[in-house]
């Protein structure tokens, strides 16, 4: 017993409990595993998976979490169940213009978006892309092209069109029709569709999205070698059947008819691709041509999917750390010049200390006059 108490007595670091035994502190090593657990468990409940088991996986999943400043966004390019000749051609110039944000798979993927999205969801999810381009063609919708966009490993919106007109890079007789790998085109948007047809709106964002590619801070004026347009034509109204021979109330309901049909003809636009050549004008500004090298395609809205309200909210929030800091009494204009505005106190020009040199310099030769006359 004496020697039980005296071998008790030995254990300053630790804790006694209510039964007389010790309980020791944690290691510094526990504390480090159990925040490390923690940790991976908070990175897997932000990125929605298992939690990581090695350093590589670790990693993996860090660049996959939210990050205050995000990489440019990649595109997964896929064909579905069928596709048709014109249907390869277009993912492969898309690719070609995406090149090295993009991944083609051109084998075929019975995926439906608009009946069920688990599949393509997934397969962009693996692979880490933001972005699709699907690829199609059936009986029913022949040649259809869907552009759509993910947040937090779901789709958020996209778009099918009904493509038209195509005609891909490799028709067009140009010497230099690709731009230097990762070069930025220049995007073009004409037509009074884009500011008042929601659709167009919708296809005008996606369109920003999968042809802007990175946000450089500074671009270089030699480094715009090509200029990509997209341009909202009118929806055409349906040709009036009335005759000479109608009465006026036949004559009104046809136009209230062909009204009603051009207000609900799918929006359509047209995209075209330039080649941009700088040639000497005897100024400083280079003379600018433009020559086409394709694609060019027609586009016609057929299936939206629109975003939920709350979804869509939380994809354009911009975190507090984004935010440029605001600096007082300073503007930023459009163009990027900074105004300053400083303010001033109230002046009193008679309390100001001043040198008076004339005066001084007449007292001065006064007193050399009078030493001088002595």
């Amino acid at each position: 017993l004496p020697f039980f108490v005296s071998f008790v007595g030995h254990f300053p670091a630790g804790r006694r409990s209510g039964a007389g035994r010790p309980v020791f502190a944690p290691r510094s090593s526990q504390i480090v595993e159990s925040m490390a657990a923690s940790a991976d468990a908070a990175l897997a409940k932000a990125v929605g998976g298992r939690a990581p088991k090695t350093r590589k996986g670790r990693k993996i999943l860090e660049s996959r979490a939210p990050q205050v400043v995000e990489d440019p966004k990649t595109a997964l390019i896929i064909m579905g169940n069928r596709g048709s000749a014109e249907v390869i051609s277009l993912l492969r110039d898309l690719h070609r213009l995406r090149n090295p944000l993009s991944q083609l798979f051109t084998r075929n993927h019975a995926f439906h978006p608009f009946e069920d999205a688990g599949k393509l969801e997934g397969l962009c999810s693996k692979n880490d892309h933001g972005l699709f381009a699907f690829g199609s063609s059936s009986k029913k919708r022949p040649f259809r092209l869907i552009l759509g966009r993910l947040f937090d490993a779901h789709i958020l919106d996209m778009l099918e069109f009904k493509v038209d007109d195509y005609k891909a890079i490799n028709s067009f007789p140009c010497l230099k029709k690709e731009a230097v790998l990762g070069a930025k085109p220049l995007l073009i948007f004409q037509g009074a569709g884009f500011d008042t047809n929601e659709q167009l709106k919708r296809a005008k964002s996606l369109l920003l999205d999968f042809f802007g590619g990175p946000a450089p801070e500074k671009v270089l004026l030699e480094g715009l070698e090509h200029v990509i347009v997209c341009t909202a034509t009118d929806a055409q109204a349906a040709p009036s059947t009335s005759s000479s021979s109608a009465t006026p109330a036949e004559a009104a309901m046809a136009a209230a008819a062909a009204a009603a049909a051009a207000a609900e003809a799918a929006p359509s636009l047209l995209v075209r691709r330039y080649s941009i050549q700088y040639q000497k004008s005897g100024s400083k500004l280079p003379r600018v041509e433009l020559r086409e090298v394709g694609p060019r395609f027609s586009l016609a809205v057929d299936r939206v999917k629109e975003p939920e309200r709350e979804r869509w909210k939380m994809a354009i929030k911009v975190p507090k750390a984004a935010k440029p800091k605001k600096e007082k009494n300073i503007k930023t204009e459009e163009l990027g010049k900074k105004r300053g505005r400083i303010h001033l106190g109230k002046q009193d020009f008679d309390q100001i200390h001043t040198v008076h040199h004339g005066k001084s310099k007449s007292k001065k030769l006064r007193t050399d006059l009078a030493e001088n006359s002595r």
